[in-house]
This record gives structure tokens, sequence and C-alpha cells, in this order.
């Protein structure tokens, strides 16, 4: 009976140890838990509940946003036009209508206004009363669609009015020839504007005024005429030409420049026959902004997207157009310098060059690499020059 009792105990004890042994991970002699496949399994599905809970969380966070995002946008009206807001756009809608546009049309309606001042003249000569005085109605009338025209004769009658102490003239005076002003291109220029400064490459310059004298300052330079500094001006003010204060000019102060005349090829692609010019001042130097000067230069209006300078002397002239968004964040990163080549290259290095031979080489491909890519963001029209200053024609290469 003892023994039966003994036995039946070790058992017990032997069967809740082995249960309790069961029950624990196994492990191997490294630590590392061996789990059976059953737990595994329920480990795994575990993870992946928990990863799409926090996936599905993430998912909601995600939308919450974007909702609170898309609210911020929904049901918005526009913001109210001021009156003075209102009153520029309408006033700017009716200068368009009142002034002819820069271009041909520009061209035939000066080509008129001579012609009626021809007839003009040969009706005074007769003493055609009748006929002088219809010709003088009509000429008054398309005279009034020429905003430079307006633009000098309304500053002529203002400076009148102030020397008269006519107040109320003057501010009328002033007010039109703000409205005719603001037709011309050629005093509308203000910006950014991109041109290539021969083997600098392309730099960026921005155009301001000091009431009718056009600034260009570098926005990015180079070693010869840094970045800040003027590269050339031109007074434009019709009552004083080629006048610019600080600068001797005098020995510039010039009859007005005729206009120059396009081939039809350009005049077709341009869309304008003429390109007028007026005098300037260009910024030359040596390296390192040493033995700084001006001189004689001409300012080329080709339209309200392009417009040139040209160094006369030194038969430079450099074309400037405006650049894309693109651009300009390129060229603030980059310093707008192009990599000056100091060598060319007909053919490649052999393999048997120096490496320092095919370190310059790497420099060239990455420079005309460089090259290429301004040149597809600025556009074709980059590779028109105009040469030959003392030409009637003018020639796009």
């Amino acid at each position: 009976m003892l023994y039966n009792q003994r036995t039946l105990l070790l058992l017990s004890l032997t069967l809740f140890v082995t249960t309790a042994f069961l029950a624990l991970p196994l492990t191997r002699n490294n630590g590392i838990k061996i789990l059976s496949s059953s737990s595994l399994h329920s480990t795994a599905a575990d993870k992946n509940k928990n990863n799409n809970n926090e996936d599905d969380y993430e998912d909601d966070r995600e939308r919450v946003q974007k909702k609170r995002r898309l609210s911020e946008f929904v049901n918005l009206e526009p913001l109210p036009v001021s009156d003075r807001t209102r009153e520029r756009i309408e006033l700017e809608d009716q200068n368009k209508v009142k002034f002819v546009e820069y271009g041909n049309d520009l061209w035939k309606l000066r080509s008129n206004i001579d012609e009626l001042s021809h007839e003009l003249l040969e009706a005074l000569d007769k003493g055609e009363t009748d006929i002088e005085n219809g010709i003088r109605e009509t000429l008054s009338k398309v005279e009034q669609r020429d905003p430079e025209l307006v633009y000098r004769t309304e500053l002529e009658l203002m400076k009148d009015a102030v020397s008269e102490e006519r107040s109320e003239d003057a501010t009328e005076h002033m007010e039109n020839a703000l409205n005719a002003r603001s037709c011309l291109p050629q005093l509308n220029l203000e910006g950014l504007w991109v041109g290539k400064y021969g083997d600098h490459g392309y730099e960026m310059i921005n155009v301001t005024y000091a009431g009718d004298i056009l600034i260009a300052y570098k926005v990015t330079g180079d070693n010869n005429v840094p970045r800040g500094e003027i590269t050339f001006q031109a007074d434009l003010n019709p009552l004083n030409p080629s006048r610019i204060i600080d600068h001797r000019v005098d020995e510039y102060n010039r009859e007005p420049l005729k206009p120059i005349v396009l081939t039809d090829k350009a005049s077709k692609k341009w869309g304008t026959k003429q390109l007028p010019r007026s005098h300037g001042l260009g910024r030359v130097a040596e390296d390192n902004f040493e033995n700084a000067q001006w001189m004689e230069g001409q300012l080329i209006i080709i339209g309200e997207d392009y417009f040139s300078f040209a160094w006369v002397p030194i038969e430079h002239q450099i074309f400037f157009g405006r650049p894309s968004p693109e651009l300009t964040l390129k060229m603030l990163r980059d310093g707008g310098v192009s990599i000056l080549k100091e060598k060319t290259w007909d053919e490649a290095p052999t393999p048997d060059d120096d490496i320092t031979v095919w370190k310059d080489y790497a420099a060239h491909c990455f420079a005309k690499t460089e090259e290429t890519i301004d040149e597809d963001l600025l556009g074709n029209e980059f590779s028109c020059i105009w040469h030959g200053v003392d030409t009637e024609e003018c020639y796009f290469e």
C-alpha cells in the first residue's frame, strides 16, 4: 500500500513538472527562443494586427489633416478689389485703347503723321484755309494716338504750367503724361533680365528708373564688373535726351538716334519693322573692377519682352530677355556666372595623357553641359545678336 502511494506521488510530481516544462517556451543553448508553430503563427498575427492598427491610425490622421487643409480652401469668396486698384485697372485698359501699341501699327501711324504734316505745309503755302483747318483737326486726332508724342507734349505743357504757377493745369498735364508713359516699352522695363556677357556667360541684371533715367544693376556679376554695380544706363527723357547726372555725358549729348530698320525676315520674327534706340553709357572695367570707366552706348528697344544694349566703341552688344522662374532660381543659386573655359578641346585626351589633362577636359565638358542647359532655359532667341551699329538694317543671325 505504501509502495503504491509512493509510486502515485512520484507519478503526480512527474506529471506536474512535465506540464510546467511544456508550458514554457523552449530555448537553444544560445538563449534564442524557439517558438512552436502555433506560437509563431499567433505572434505574427498579433504583430500584423498591431501594424494594421498603426497603418489605419496613420491613414486616419492623414485623412483628417487633408480634410483640414481642404477646408481652408472651400467656399472661399474672391478678395474684394479696392477702389484704387479698380481705377488703376480701368485706366490701364483705357490707355491701351487710347494709344497705339508698340510695333508696326505705331510706325504706320507716324508715317501718316508725316504725310499729314507735309500736306499741311502745302495748304499753308497755297493759302487754302478750309483744307488747312481740316488737316489740322485730323492731325491733332492722329497725334493723340502716339504715346511718345503725347508724353513729350504733356511734359512741355506741364513745364510751362509750373513756371507760370498754374498748379491745376500742371497736375492735369502730369496725369496725361503718366498715362502716355505707361504705354512706352522703354520706360517700363523694370525687373530682372538675363543676357550673355561674352566669355563670362549669362548674367542677370535688374532694371530700375530714377525719373526717366534707366539704370541697370548687376544681380550676378563677374570679375570685371561685379554684382551690385551699374552695367549701363540711359536717359530717356524726351525733353532732355542723353543727359545723365553725375557722369561725364556732355560729349554724348547728341541728336536723337534714328530707328534701326529690320530686314523682312527679322521683321516677321520680331513683329516690328523698326527698333527705336537711345544714347546711353556702358560700364567697362579691368579685372577686379579696376580702371572702371564709362563709354558711349545705345539702348535698343525690341519690344516689351526683349531689348539690347551696345557698347559702341568696342562693338559689343548684349541681348536681354526675361528669365523664367526656374532660370532665376538657378542663376541666383549658382551665382549666374558660367565656368570660364581656359582651353578649347577639338578632341578628347588620349589614355596616355596626364591625369591633370583629364581633369581639365572633365571641367570643360561640365561647362559645356551647363551652357547647353542655360541655352535650353533661355530659348533660341538668345542666339540672335544684332551687328552693325552704323548700318540702316539690322540682321539677326
